[in-house]
């Protein structure tokens, strides 16, 4: 894609990493070690939290995540990545959330 006006040039891939980062600014509390990444799954996009070199940040209980995982989606939404997240450990999918179980808290 090219902005004529800035005669800049950006990929795709290169403003998805710059929506990662941005995702890394607006949750500081992510660790950085954890890697996060997009992955397709069916018809949608969904955004991983790899945790295999950070382990020990998933040693919060579920209430915790909760309302941490609350804010990762909101974040993720609002930056366009994906309306749900992946919280893995390698190639383990550990759990999922998604956009709608906030919205729709009783679905």
């Amino acid at each position: 894609m090219v902005f004529n006006n800035l005669g800049v040039k950006y990929s795709h891939i290169d403003l998805e990493i710059e929506a990662i980062l941005r995702f890394r600014r607006i949750v500081p509390f992510l660790s950085p070690d954890c890697h996060v990444f997009r992955e397709l799954e069916k018809n949608s996009t969904i955004l991983c939290l790899d945790f295999a070199a950070c382990p020990q940040e998933l040693n919060m209980s579920r209430e915790e995540w909760q309302g941490w995982g609350e804010l990762l989606v909101y974040s993720s939404h609002y930056l366009g990545l994906a309306d749900s997240l992946a919280f893995k450990i390698g190639k383990r999918t550990l759990s999922k959330m998604n956009l709608n179980q906030f919205i729709n808290p009783q679905d």
